[in-house]
């Protein structure tokens, strides 16, 4: 399976905010940060998390500069963020 990289921003007022957040599929994590990085859009890398969808499921969560902040599975981060 080719490995595809979906990139979230959303606002810090209003994390989560669904399929909105949603900016883009990528054929790479360094296009989906690059993508974020020189974007000039409101909130454009605020709560910045790329799923990472291949053999399995991992959520890349990127400071604003595009830094990785750590990779953990779908599953734990939504285990992680469930209230």
């Amino acid at each position: 399976m080719a490995k595809r990289f979906l990139l979230f921003t959303s606002a810090t007022y209003y994390p989560y905010g669904g399929m909105d957040d949603c900016k883009g599929v990528f054929a790479s994590l360094n296009d989906a940060v690059d993508h974020a990085t020189s974007s000039n859009g409101y909130s454009a890398t605020e709560n910045m998390h790329i799923l990472e969808i291949g053999d399995e499921l991992t959520v890349w969560e990127c400071d604003r500069t595009g830094q990785v902040l750590d990779a953990i599975s779908l599953a734990d981060h939504i285990k992680t963020n469930e209230t």
